[in-house]
């Protein structure tokens, strides 16, 4: 596989540096949600309007509105991993329910000056579920994640005191359990770092952890209609990020040896993040013929502010060496986790929606149902990380990590296709499908997401009721450890989600 360009490390840090290029994927990869008719055509509404998923898609799309609404969407999802580490396989699964999107819009169905019809709508969405299980083992005998700290020490220099107390979360665990230990010269002076991992021979790892929390959108809008023609709109977003990860990590000795003082360590991580933050979304629908609309809308770059908690605890078994050891991250730093505050930009978003409204021959002004696509490009490559506190540590730190991401993520296009027709009485019958590219720059990474949905509405003057289910597969990647003097290995994924919608509203 290729050698990926990697995060140049920095040393003696008393701070819990816990970002990785991974978190870029954590705030924009993710397949559609909102309301359950949203879900139902593969989240192609950037044209349609009259839903209140328009508020997060294209906020034009509230100009559509006559009447006011409030809408309730509930969901469960069933989850399974397959995992493909060194050519061992491993499977875990994973099931949730929690609700996708509540909201209420009001509008102003007379003509008010140049406006022939207004609405403002309040929703709160959940972009993102991060509930899941990621769990992976083989048979390494190419590299060990002890390298990482091995580089770290190296890298800076590190003399023997800073190794033990400069780098809590990480090589001063390594350090103080022996993991990685001093060399000497025959005189007995201090030369370098070693691992004591047993590479060539092999190391049996094993990667175990569990993720939970979510990405959810508060969202203001407005949205206007002129003469039934050119529908503006605009939302003032207020993205609430909570996620946490419980990681598991070992490497044990895959021989039988007992002199070779290794035989294995074990890393245990506790991490949580917190942001909140603001943006801002613009949207146009053009409607040049009845039968037929266009839509544009742009998605700003959030700006989420985060609040990051880290600990560590680390135990080396040396055997005979220095026999087992054990270290952690809080007896380092007062008995408290480290503390990490920071800023993210996530990616700009622009969508291009078109849609086409088909009729009986016999009633041509019926509408029987419609097409609609919806191209969206990302910029991923643009997601920056600044530091809250602005001391040259964390400034070095944080540019490194940006030039890291925009070597290792590119910009894409994700497709969106959906349909809807109108059967006998109030009853609809809705399926769609959409197909977001890998977002990584390095072709021999094979990531996708492919997902592919139906449903049935069913419509009365005053309520409606949606039913809903998603088929999400992907394909993506996991790191265990990133290395810079070594091409780095990962885990292959492919996932499946299996979600369940139900929305009901009221129509007032």
């Amino acid at each position: 596989m290729k050698k990926l360009v990697l995060l140049i490390i920095l040393g003696s840090s008393l701070s819990a540096y816990a970002q990785d290029p991974e978190d870029v994927l954590r705030l924009s990869w993710f397949h559609p949600s909102g309301t359950a008719r949203s879900n139902a055509l593969g989240g192609a509404m950037g044209s349609l309007g009259g839903d209140l998923s328009a508020n997060h898609i294209n906020p034009a799309g509230l100009g559509l509105y006559k009447s006011s609404e409030i809408l309730l969407t509930p969901k469960f999802l069933i989850q399974s991993n397959n995992f493909n580490y060194r050519g061992t396989s491993t499977t875990s699964n994973d099931n949730k329910s929690n609700f996708g999107s509540i909201g209420i819009v009001l509008s102003e169905g007379r003509k008010v000056r140049n406006w022939t019809s207004t609405a403002f709508s309040i929703t709160f969405n959940q972009i993102a579920d991060y509930s899941n299980h990621v769990s992976f083992a083989g048979q390494n005998n190419f590299s060990s994640l002890s390298e990482k700290y091995l580089e770290e020490l190296i890298h800076d220099g590190a003399d023997t005191n800073s190794a033990a107390n400069n780098y809590i979360f990480g090589s001063s665990l390594a350090y103080r359990t022996y993991l990685v230990d001093t060399t000497a010269n025959a005189k007995g002076a201090v030369t370098g770092y070693q691992s004591l991992v047993p590479i060539t021979t092999g190391v049996n790892q094993a990667y175990d952890a569990y993720t939970s929390g979510s990405y959810n959108e508060l969202a203001l809008g407005w949205g206007g209609n002129m003469d039934d023609k050119l529908y503006l709109g605009a939302s003032f977003v207020m993205p609430m990020i909570n996620y946490s990860r419980s990681l598991y990590y070992s490497e044990t000795d895959a021989t039988s040896n007992t002199n070779n003082d290794f035989a294995g360590f074990s890393l245990h991580e506790n991490f949580s993040s917190k942001g909140w933050g603001i943006g801002a979304k613009f949207g146009i629908i053009y409607k040049p013929e009845p039968y037929f609309r266009l839509g544009f809308s742009v998605h700003t770059p959030q700006l989420i502010s985060f609040k990051d908690n880290l600990s560590v605890d680390m135990v080396t078994n040396t055997e005979k060496y220095a026999g087992t050891q054990s270290a952690s991250s809080n007896d380092l730093n007062n008995g408290y986790a480290g503390e990490r505050e920071y800023t993210v930009a996530t990616p700009l978003k622009t969508i291009f929606s078109t849609s086409y409204f088909f009729a009986s021959p016999n009633r041509p002004t019926q509408p029987l149902g419609f097409i609609s696509a919806d191209l969206e490009w990302v910029n991923y490559a643009g997601t920056r990380f600044y530091s809250n506190t602005y001391d040259q540590e964390s400034t070095n730190y944080y540019n490194a990590l940006n030039n890291t991401i925009k070597n290792l993520y590119k910009n894409n296009l994700n497709v969106k296709l959906g349909s809807e027709i109108k059967l006998d009485g109030n009853w609809m019958l809705r399926a769609g499908t959409a197909y977001y590219g890998s977002p990584y720059n390095d072709e021999s990474i094979k990531a996708s997401r492919f997902v592919v949905s139906g449903g049935v509405g069913y419509r009365t003057d005053h309520h409606f009721i949606d039913f809903t289910i998603i088929n999400s597969s992907t394909k993506d990647v996991v790191f265990p450890y990133r290395l810079n003097d070594k091409p780095n290995t990962y885990a292959s994924m492919t996932g499946n989600q299996l979600i369940f919608n139900i929305g009901y509203g009221l129509r007032f």
